[in-house]
């Protein structure tokens, strides 16, 4: 039978709006628990959202119900979770789900439930993005079984990216977006550290603006690849730069791609992250 299609029933939680401690979700568990995942569930039902929260709470997931479509949005620039549960049969619930698929690819597993299973309903989720489909009345072990398969799937491709911005508050924007899809980031804002911090991090990509006071990109990125150990490294320029020769010789000074400010998250993530697999694919090949 399919795990999607179990039946079980659904935990009668406490009757306050609230996140709720794991020792008051397991019985007789009287210590302090320290969650390992962040789990948000979003169903325009308050009672709905708050008992599945609640379940999913007994398998050691911490937990934050959402009615609201607004406040759930909201919560995600603010605190972004590892994954998130969302109702797709309310109005609001399609429109969460619309807004998913727009991105294309989300940084963190959604999984969508419904009532409605159908060929149809399972082919719009797949393209919109959706890590899971499940039915109602839900398997809650069955839904924290894919939770944990997605998150752990999400930290293999947790790349080591060096971000070189001279200017702080763009160094902790692009260190903010690409942190939130999981990835490890260090920024400094002098390129005279580059080498010392590529020694101790071990980046697999480096995201670098073309001007910078003390020297510009194309000279630190030639700069990188006199070492041979960093011929391959993949070297991203970040910059508003539009003159399309000055582009071109970012490109000839071995850079591997030039991305024009303003750039959105989505477009960001999925570049680093496309160059980053594959440097880590490559390096895998040749150091097995």
């Amino acid at each position: 039978m399919n795990n999607d299609d179990h039946t079980a029933p659904e935990p009668q939680g406490p009757s306050g709006w609230q996140q709720l401690p794991m020792q008051d979700a397991a019985a007789g568990d009287n210590e302090p628990y320290s969650y390992q995942t962040l789990v948000y569930v979003f169903d325009s039902n308050e009672d709905k959202a708050r008992h599945l929260a609640y379940a999913l709470e007994m398998y050691s997931h911490e937990t934050i119900a959402f009615s609201n479509l607004e406040e759930f949005r909201s919560a995600i620039f603010i605190r972004t979770p590892h994954a998130a549960i969302v109702d797709i049969d309310s109005e609001d619930g399609k429109l969460a789900k619309k807004a998913f698929g727009a991105r294309i690819a989300t940084v963190f597993p959604v999984i969508f439930t419904s009532c409605e299973d159908s060929f149809q309903q399972r082919l719009t989720a797949v393209r919109e993005g959706a890590d899971g489909y499940f039915i109602k009345p839900l398997d809650v072990e069955a839904l924290s079984a894919r939770i944990d398969e997605k998150i752990a799937k999400n930290e293999v491709h947790a790349y080591r990216v060096l971000i070189i911005e001279d200017e702080e508050s763009q160094a902790a924007f692009y260190d903010a977006i690409l942190s939130s899809a999981g990835m490890h980031v260090k920024a400094i804002n002098s390129p005279a550290e580059v080498l010392d911090v590529m020694k101790k991090f071990k980046p697999e990509l480096i995201l670098t603006d073309l001007h910078m006071p003390v020297c510009t990109g194309i000279e630190l990125s030639k700069l990188i690849r006199q070492n041979n150990q960093y011929l391959d490294i993949p070297i991203v320029f970040l910059s508003g730069e539009t003159n399309t020769e000055r582009q071109v010789s970012a490109i000839e000074a071995g850079a591997d791609d030039f991305l024009v400010k303003p750039i959105d998250p989505e477009t960001l993530i999925a570049a680093i992250s496309t160059r980053a697999e594959r440097y880590r694919v490559l390096r895998k090949h040749r150091h097995p």
